[in-house]
């Protein structure tokens, strides 16, 4: 009997214990309070853009969140008609273009707003760019149209299918997309941007270079196989499409190096000299403040220099001048021969020759003097664009000179000269 009443008992307690954790959670659910708010945006026909229904969902929740954040879940069940009414007025008056049709709140701790919209009046159905590049040169039009892409459709996607009168407070959507797009197409330029709301709707971007700008373009031109006199005929065309260069984001032109390099091999290739001497060319772009273009070329059948050499701290014959006149065999030896004449003893030295290239930057090769009837051996080793180093020695009298030559441009280097027993700085003239 005992163990009958204690059954009881505790059947009597897990009841009583379920009757007040049921009173309870009513009576929480009664107290409960809006925490946050949704919002979902609903259009007819022709929906505006996803980014223009995220920014109105957004500015919903902004609204929603004033109207009911906070509010007791009870009250917003019972006051539903009232708010639904309310933000059916505020968004009627915000949403310039749309019209409101229908308002509906879900009450709860999160509570959602539905909003059903509809277009009125013209909407867009076109968009038409026009985009100043200011004071960039119309040769680079081209490059800049690639850099845009498709622009237009980006800003397409945002306004085609808004209401006309729409568009002014939709317009900072379209600016965002546009600078962002421009962020990653051209990050050297900022944007102005200007849209005029119609049916066709035109947006007018205007590019400005941003961060260091080039200031001047150096251009040189020169070859190791022929004469630089020979191209002097090519430098104003060269120089002319360097040009555009100028006043541009430094920064742009390191991005588009290969293009602009293209674009000097093109102009150069034109050139007359290019195919009366079957030249090769190579070219380099160092962009900067002052950005240098440097301009190669070289032809693989003949090597022809002339050089001036005025030597200052020697004592004898401290001027002279040489012509080197080679034929290549293959792509690594030639033949050559040299023909010095010295103005103060009025003679002439005839040294015919064999070369081999070693390397990309080494040649090496022997050399025999038909006036001294002395051979001898050298070596030339180019150390960069402008330092080269030269090797001689002459087996018979056992004569050593090495020269360090330093290019200061096309024209004009300097060499320091060491022998066994003397030493000088002579200027060359590269004619």
């Amino acid at each position: 009997m005992a163990a009958i009443k204690a059954r009881h008992f505790f059947v009597i307690a897990a009841a009583a214990s379920i009757i007040v954790a049921g009173w309870s959670g009513i009576a929480a659910a009664a107290n409960a309070s809006v925490e946050a708010v949704t919002v979902s945006v609903r259009a007819g026909d022709a929906p505006p853009p996803s980014r223009v229904i995220k920014r109105m969902e957004q500015s919903i929740a902004t609204v929603g969140d004033h109207v009911l954040a906070g509010r007791k879940v009870a009250d917003v069940e019972s006051g539903k008609a009232s708010y639904e009414k309310l933000i059916k007025e505020i968004f009627d008056r915000v949403l310039v273009g749309y019209s409101v049709q229908e308002v509906n709140i879900t009450p709860g701790t999160t509570a959602h707003i539905a909003v059903r919209i509809l277009p009125w009046g013209d909407i867009v159905r076109k968009v038409a760019l026009e985009t100043d590049l200011g004071g960039i040169s119309p040769q680079l039009e081209e490059l800049f149209r690639s850099d845009l892409g498709n622009i237009e459709d980006k800003i397409g996607q945002v306004l085609i299918g808004m209401p006309v009168d729409s568009v002014d407070w939709a317009g900072s959507v379209s600016k965002s997309v546009i600078r962002e797009y421009l962020a990653a197409q051209l990050p050297e330029f900022r944007a102005n941007i200007e849209i005029i709301a119609g049916q066709t709707t035109t947006v007018r971007l205007s590019l400005a270079p941003a961060g260091p700008l080039i200031k001047d373009v150096r251009v040189t031109l020169r070859s190791r196989t022929i004469p630089n006199f020979l191209l002097l005929e090519a430098r104003p065309g060269v120089e002319d499409a360097a040009s555009p260069l100028r006043g541009l984001p430094v920064a742009f032109v390191e991005r588009h190096g290969d293009y602009f390099k293209d674009m000097l091999m093109r102009v150069a290739s034109a050139q007359p000299v290019v195919g009366r001497y079957s030249l090769t060319l190579t070219s380099a772009l160092r962009p900067g403040v002052t950005t240098d273009m440097d301009l190669s070329a070289e032809t693989t059948k003949y090597n022809v220099k002339l050089e001036g050499y005025l030597d200052m701290g020697r004592k004898e014959n401290d001027t002279s001048a040489r012509l080197h006149v080679g034929q290549y065999l293959g792509r690594q030896d030639e033949l050559f021969m040299e023909v010095t004449f010295i103005p103060a003893s009025v003679t002439w030295e005839f040294v015919p020759g064999w070369g081999h290239r070693l390397g990309p930057a080494t040649e090496a090769g022997v050399k025999y003097n038909l006036s001294s009837k002395q051979g001898l051996f050298w070596l030339k080793q180019d150390l960069d664009e402008r330092w080269s180093l030269r090797l001689e020695r002459t087996p018979i009298t056992g004569v050593n000179e090495a020269g360090l030559r330093y290019k200061l441009h096309e024209f004009l280097s300097a060499e320091y000269v060491i022998t066994n027993n003397n030493r000088w700085l002579r200027l060359v003239g590269n004619l």
